[in-house]
């Protein structure tokens, strides 16, 4: 249990250091010939971590309810 919280504060650690950087970029092309590539592989990453997300709650409930049963 220890280890969780250390990765889940290093995860929290890195993402806060992180993202003001990712968010300063002055912005894209969306001419670029590598445009609708990229784009359609952030949307299926989105996609992805929607389906994990929802694959874990899908586990818990189902743990939860065959201890109660």
């Amino acid at each position: 249990m220890q280890l969780k919280r250390i990765f889940a504060s290093l995860l929290m650690t890195i993402c806060a250091l992180v993202s003001p950087l990712t968010l300063a970029h002055e912005g894209h092309d969306h001419s670029h010939w590598t445009s609708p590539i990229l784009h359609a592989l952030f949307l299926l990453s989105l996609a992805a971590v929607g389906l994990a997300c929802i694959f874990a709650l899908y586990k818990a409930i189902s743990r939860s309810s065959s201890r109660e049963s």
